[in-house]
Parts: structure tokens; C-alpha cells; sequence
């Protein structure tokens, strides 16, 4: 049956992650994992085919978040907003960050403790990294779209600057699950951090 089915593969899931969350992905099998659903190992590859698949399904819901985050923050239709902001014009864009960050480790706590933490010796254990260039290029690519657009903008043109600031963040993240802060310090902790960065570009934007 169909829900039976379902019913499994959502018991593996949830079975894998916590196993994960305690031993790491390196030092977790397959047969840990059944042993926890109390099915046989061969049942499992009925589901995922590999320990690395389930591993990766576990954390797509953060990856593709993530990865929303990046491509939205750095749109060309956002360019406007952004320049607002570093110009002095509006501070909106500081409250939708803190809200935004603060829903992103609030929904994926625990996959980000297996994607920060866990991951090594999986696919996704360099996912960081991966991430990081990425975002830079894409933010560079932004900066040089905003100097075309707004030629009297002080766009500035320094990758290793743009690879710093989402080291940076995910640095925050790391500390802020860490030391398994409440809601409200962790409100109070963004709230710190997005305004320290954000006004770092609003100077580094108004530079002559």
C-alpha cells in the first residue's frame, strides 16, 4: 500500500537525521539506521539508494533555501532596493534580512547542524565552499551590473571582500546554533549582525 510506503520512507528520514545529528554522517551506517526503523538493511535500498541520497534528501530543503537566498539577495531586480539602502534612502531591507535569517534557522536547524557539522565524508561536505565561490561570483557580477546602471555608485570590485562577508555569515549561523540560543537572543543577535554588515556597505558604497 501506498501509505504504508509513504509511512516508511518518512520513518527512515526521520530515524537517519537524528542518527545523523549524533554520529556524523562518516560513522553512521546503513545498518544503524535500520536497526533504528526496525526494518532490514536491504528494505532501506528499496527507498534510497545510497546512504549519501539519503543524506542529501535529508538537507535539500536547506540546500534549496540556501540557494533561493543567494539568487534573490543578488537579483538585478533588487538592484534598486540595494542601493537605497547603501545610499542612506531606506533601512527596509535590514527588518526583511533579520526576518529572513531568522526563519532560515528556525525552519532548518538540524539540517544546517548536519550541513555545518556532520556532512564530512558525504557529497555535500564541501557544500560550504561550493556555496561561498559561487556567491561571490554572483555578488561580483551584481556590483558590476550596479556600476553600469548607477555609474556614480561605488561599487567595489574585490572578490576576496565578497568571499569574506558568506564565510562570514555562515560563521554567525554556526556560532548562533552553537550556543543554542532562544528566539529572542537569536532575534537580538541578527538583529546586531545585519546591521553591523549592512552599514559596513552603506560605507564602503559611499566611498569617493
Amino acid at each position: 500500500m501506498q501509505i504504508k510506503k509513504d509511512y516508511t520512507r518518512e520513518q527512515i528520514v526521520v530515524v537517519a537525521r537524528g542518527i545523523f545529528l549524533k554520529k556524523g554522517y562518516a560513522k553512521t551506517s546503513m545498518r544503524d539506521i535500520a536497526a533504528g526503523v526496525g526494518i532490514g538493511v536491504s528494505n532501506i535500498y528499496n527507498y534510497f539508494k545510497s546512504k549519501d541520497e539519503l543524506f542529501r534528501y535529508i538537507v535539500t530543503p536547506l540546500i534549496a533555501e540556501l540557494e533561493r537566498m543567494m539568487h534573490e539577495h543578488h537579483n538585478m531586480d533588487s538592484q534598486e532596493d540595494f542601493l537605497n539602502y547603501a545610499t542612506g534612502q531606506s533601512n527596509m531591507m535590514l527588518g526583511d534580512n533579520v526576518k529572513e535569517y531568522m526563519l532560515l534557522i528556525n525552519n532548518h536547524r538540524d539540517e544546517l547542524k548536519l550541513l555545518l557539522y556532520q556532512s564530512q565524508g558525504s557529497s555535500l561536505e564541501n557544500y560550504i565552499d561550493t556555496y561561498t565561490d559561487e556567491c561571490t561570483r554572483i555578488v561580483l557580477s551584481f556590483m558590476d551590473e550596479l556600476k553600469c546602471k548607477y555609474p556614480t555608485c561605488s561599487a567595489i570590485h574585490t572578490p576576496f571582500t565578497y568571499h569574506v562577508h558568506t564565510v562570514w555569515m555562515f560563521s554567525f549561523i554556526s556560532e548562533v546554533i552553537k550556543h543554542n540560543l532562544s528566539a529572542d537572543e537569536i532575534h537580538k543577535a541578527l538583529k546586531d549582525y545585519i546591521q553591523f554588515e549592512y552599514g559596513g556597505w552603506r560605507t564602503l558604497m559611499n566611498m569617493k
